[in-house]
């Protein structure tokens, strides 16, 4: 299969060398010159000339949800019927413009690999990050059922774990949950505090709870306003289940509290036990 992946960053690279790996024919574009000259000197891309584009059977977006628009939009004359995926953080508003402007004989099937890393950039790529994590496939109107079977070959591939379907709404409320969510509670738990010892006083619970803090404001900030009304609609739940607790807390109400208490650590143990039947 030849696939050409727009973006060599952290996870359009990761891309690049698990499926060069995998023999696939992989070719490339990053909008830094440097870091074409250093995937194709590294064998992670065999070109990174824009023509391949028009002949490739897979078009991967490793972009940012407005630039993957962008790219669409100023690179359209490329684009005829390969079958095009992105592996943006969200998919509602950038799945409605992206098929607004897409030929019509252009296939087009989103996805959303649940792996990551703190550090970005081409210079951290690691296929094996994707070993066992979620992948999420995201049909749109302009796709069949042997596209998203192409999609799940290359998640297979790349050996992901579990592999679901959803729409993009259901894709973009899980996410503002599960995702979007825990990284602002992380950014809230480490700008909540001023005290300047943290780092000399904070135990294994605040460093797991704020490991996602290291983020990347660039590309979280545009995913949070793309998503603005589920996370807001996210925050406003946890803050009430938050001052649930607090109330107990607050009114001496030990034993509703230990209950609270139990059926979180209830519910996390049967997470734990469907998270290792995946692996």
């Amino acid at each position: 299969m030849k696939i050409f992946i727009v973006g060599l960053g952290l996870m359009g690279a990761s891309y690049a060398l698990g499926l060069s790996q995998k023999g696939y024919e992989v070719y490339g574009y990053d909008s830094d010159l440097n870091i074409n000259e250093k995937a194709l000197k590294d064998g992670l891309i065999k070109s990174f000339d824009k023509n391949h584009i028009s002949t490739s059977d897979v078009i991967l977006l490793a972009l940012y949800p407005t630039k993957n628009i962008e790219f669409i939009r100023e690179n359209i004359k490329y684009f005829n019927n390969q079958l095009i995926t992105d592996i943006a953080g969200t998919k509602v508003l950038m799945m409605n413009e992206i098929i607004k402007i897409l030929p019509k004989d252009t296939r087009y099937v989103s996805h959303h690999p649940m792996a990551g890393k703190e550090k970005s950039g081409y210079d951290f790529r690691d296929p094996k990050m994707f070993k066992g994590a979620n992948f999420l496939i995201v049909p749109s109107d302009q796709s069949t059922i042997d596209d998203v079977e192409t999609i799940k070959q290359i998640a297979i591939d790349l050996e992901f774990g579990n592999i679901s379907i959803y729409t993009p709404l259901e894709h973009d409320q899980f996410i503002g949950y599960t995702s979007q969510l825990t990284h602002m509670i992380a950014v809230a738990l480490m700008l909540a505090n001023k005290d300047p010892n943290l780092a000399y006083t904070a135990g294994d619970s605040f460093k797991d709870l704020t490991r996602i803090a290291k983020i990347n404001e660039h590309m979280w900030t545009e995913l949070f306003f793309q998503n603005k009304e589920i996370l807001v609609n996210e925050i406003d739940l946890f803050i009430e289940k938050l001052n649930q607790l607090k109330s107990m807390l607050d009114s001496n109400q030990y034993d509703e509290l230990k209950e609270e208490l139990k059926k979180s650590k209830e519910k996390r143990l049967v997470f734990d036990e469907i998270s290792s039947k995946k692996l």
